[in-house]
């Protein structure tokens, strides 16, 4: 009995240190976003939500350019575009085709905090409030990218 007994102890102090070493391998190649990691990239996202309210059902990919000092968040039907400024992503609004209620706006701050890059899977994850929102891995900018 103490032989079964030492062994599933065993077993369970292996799997818990398996669990612990995968978690360390994964969180090794995420960190805050930078200006080399995101610039010239497009990230597809499910939900346009970390964004703005009007954006919940909406497929929006952000892309940065210009060193990732510019960035433009493209959805269903328009476009906004900004500035955009690390600590996080902060993202500043300087035009929107948007009206009122219905996307960001001139001049909204989108404060994205963490705003982390996965190196391993090529994926930016975002949180604004409660929400936080991961990509699809990303994309040149200018080419298309499938949005989940």
């Amino acid at each position: 009995m103490r032989l079964v007994r030492s062994t599933a102890y065993s077993l369970i102090a292996i799997l818990v240190a398996v669990g612990v070493m995968m978690l360390c391998g994964c969180s090794s190649s995420v960190e805050q976003a930078t200006a080399a990691n995101v610039n010239n990239r497009a990230f597809a996202f499910p939900t346009g939500a970390a964004f703005h309210a009007a954006l919940v059902r909406m497929p929006t990919t952000l892309t940065f350019t210009d060193n990732a000092t510019t960035f433009t968040l493209s959805f269903a039907g328009g476009t906004v575009t900004g500035t955009n400024v690390f600590g996080s992503c902060i993202l500043t609004v300087t035009a929107s085709t948007y009206t009122a209620g219905t996307g960001p706006q001139v001049p909204d701050v989108i404060a994205l905090s963490p705003c982390a890059f996965d190196s391993a899977d090529n994926t930016l994850s975002v949180t604004n409030g409660t929400i936080t929102a991961t990509s699809v891995p990303a994309v040149p900018a200018g080419t298309s990218s499938s949005t989940p």
